[in-house]
């Protein structure tokens, strides 16, 4: 039997405060001791923010780099509706001192070469390739054959009139673009053969709704799996969502928010802040009070660590460990004991199975597993 290591993927990153390490002050050391670490950053780091594509973009200051260095994160994915706030110039600035600090960037780059371009991770032997894709961001942030951007796979929607009352909801019906999804498959076809596990990351879904995942969703991470995929991780909507098991493979449809904050800088910026005030009217948000830096929905403060468990045999085993985000928006490992980790365990297993889902969890110790034989 070959030797495992352990993979540990996590959601939305966005740092804002003076002393950016701090954020991972509670799992630090949880995420240091794991021999590959993933995340999505929701912020470019670059100065070069002159000319802000976005009406809202994104805190950006450089700084917070050593945050993710500190952490230990070794992939991150740039492919989200935060890619090109601060235009091209930005994003590949941001590939450039990321990687000289020696993270493997994926999902954005210079054209669309670029940006479908795998990262592979290898510890102890055992490779792990990483490829991401934004869904959730403007057309226009797609990477082109000689223009910066995001891997997109994006959607279209349609609304069906079923109860022909005024103002009645409508029945939402979406899907995937096929040629993007065709891409994405030859992608993952292609990794598949140069590493032990592939991982695919997907910024999309809806934010702040509870529960809801929509039909593209569905359609790309079941995609990805028949492609090859061993490990689906969403991330976007800020709110965890529901755990599918397909052909025994876990698609996580949302790992939620893990380090992401609305400091001083967001604050000061009345742009964002009349942004933010809409979409809480839009989406019935009502933060807690009590979480200045945090204007999320109560759902929020639920959030896992995706833990895997990889060998050159592929992923042997897959289920996460429990995380509360505090007062201070830092996330903080709970475990079995603390009703806080109870809780999450509860609204995870809650959101999978309203959904009808097939996910069976169980704890093991302070940490969650996941029967993947339970699946379709």
């Amino acid at each position: 039997m070959s030797e495992e290591i352990s993979l540990l993927g996590v959601g939305d990153a966005l740092i804002d405060r003076a002393a950016p390490k701090t954020i991972f002050a509670h799992v630090a050391e949880v995420l240091q001791a794991a021999d590959i670490t993933f995340t999505n950053c929701e912020q470019m780091y670059s100065d070069r923010l002159e000319h802000p594509v976005s009406r809202h973009p994104s805190h950006s200051d450089p700084a917070n780099i050593e945050a993710l260095e500190f952490a230990g994160f070794d992939a991150l994915s740039l492919a989200n509706n935060h890619t090109m706030d601060w235009g091209g110039d930005a994003l590949v600035d941001t590939v450039s001192r990321l990687r000289e600090r020696g993270f493997r960037t994926v999902g954005a780059g210079a054209d669309i070469g670029a940006a479908r371009a795998p990262a592979i991770v290898e510890a102890k032997g055992v490779k792990a390739g990483f490829l991401a894709h934004g869904s959730t961001g403007p057309e226009a942030y797609a990477a082109g054959a000689e223009s910066p951007g995001y891997a997109p796979v994006h959607a279209w929607t349609e609304y069906e009139t079923l109860d022909r009352q005024a103002a009645t909801p409508k029945l939402i019906r979406s899907g995937a673009k096929p040629g993007e999804l065709a891409a994405m498959a030859d992608d993952i076809k292609a990794l598949k053969e140069l590493c032990h596990a592939v991982v695919v990351s997907f910024h999309w879904g809806i934010h702040f709704i509870p529960r809801v995942i929509p039909d593209y969703c569905y359609e790309m991470g079941r995609a990805a799996v028949d492609a090859g995929a061993d490990l689906v991780l969403g991330t976007h909507p800020h709110i965890l969502k529901g755990v599918e098991t397909y052909k025994g493979k876990a698609i996580f449809y949302s790992t939620g928010n893990f380090s992401l904050e609305l400091g001083p800088t967001h604050m000061a910026d009345g742009n964002a802040v009349q942004a933010l005030k809409r979409l809480h009217k839009l989406y019935g948000v009502r933060p807690d009070p009590e979480y200045p830096t945090y204007p999320m929905p109560p759902e929020s403060k639920a959030s896992i660590i995706v833990k895997a468990s990889i060998s050159r045999g592929g992923i042997e085993r897959v289920g996460y460990i429990p995380v509360h985000i505090n007062r201070n928006a830092e996330p903080e490992v709970v475990g079995q004991l603390d009703p806080c980790g109870q809780e999450v365990f509860d609204y995870l297993r809650s959101i999978t199975e309203s959904e009808e889902l097939p996910c069976v969890f169980r704890w093991y110790g302070d940490e969650v597993v996941i029967d993947t034989s339970a699946g379709t």
